[in-house]
């Protein structure tokens, strides 16, 4: 078995890429820092001796990048099991400060580096018919904070790719799900007054995860939000 995962390093993408170390998955993981690509790889290799851990730098926020990246696993593995779009940024602004500029950043990681990523491994998984492909939204897909547009923006067209990369895929037996987590105690946070230990943790997330993958059943979205409704 397996698994691709982007913004591998920290929060919800290392909390994932450890649960699925786990179960076995060798691993494709692809972050922009190779030091703490590195030290993952040798801690999940400390863990687990016998899964293959592949490491890669790369800004998913650059097509050629990205796009390399997915060759880099179609070229050694030819095939995937589970490729998990993770990597995200989270930024705010309001509609007085919007510019185009700083939404296009924000649309090349939240969105574009996962439609960069799943389109090369498309026809393998028709092909086969099997795989599945987690996008990491959030609760903001579906709804705005008016103090965080761009990103709200990013996450919608995220989410509308995955119901349509789902619509199209279940004819060959893919799953697609989308994991809509609230406010996630990540780094995402560092330098900003929240209350991050309220927050949804990244192992609740990884678990959500888990969960979706070893279902018979294919979980269209798994939401999961802070007790308190505030966040």
């Amino acid at each position: 078995m397996k698994a691709i995962v982007s913004g591998a390093t920290k929060g919800i993408g290392k909390a994932i890429t450890l649960a699925l170390a786990g179960k076995g998955y060798d691993l494709g993981l692809g972050a922009r820092n190779l030091e703490e690509l590195n030290f993952l790889r040798k801690e999940i290799q400390a863990l687990y001796p016998d899964i293959e851990v592949i490491t890669k730098s790369v800004d998913f926020s650059q097509k050629h990048e990205t796009r390399n990246f997915a060759e880099t696993f179609l070229h050694h593995w030819g095939d995937i099991d589970i490729l998990v779009n993770n990597v995200g940024v989270y930024e705010e602004d309001n509609l007085d400060n919007l510019n185009e500029n700083d939404l296009m950043k924000m649309f090349n990681v939240n969105f574009f580096s996962a439609m960069r990523l799943t389109q090369p491994f498309l026809p393998e998984f028709k092909k086969r018919k099997s795989g599945h492909i987690i996008n990491i939204c959030s609760v903001l897909s579906k709804k705005v904070r008016k103090k965080a547009v761009s990103y709200s923006l990013s996450k919608q067209a995220l989410y509308g790719y995955t119901k349509i990369l789902r619509n199209e895929l279940r004819n060959y037996d893919v799953k697609v799900t989308a994991i809509l987590p609230g406010s996630t105690n990540t780094a995402s946070w560092d330098g900003l007054d929240a209350p991050v230990d309220e927050f949804v943790q990244p192992e609740d997330v990884a678990n959500g995860v888990l969960m979706a993958i070893q279902s018979n059943g294919l979980v269209e979205e798994f939401e999961i939000k802070p007790i308190n409704p505030k966040h």
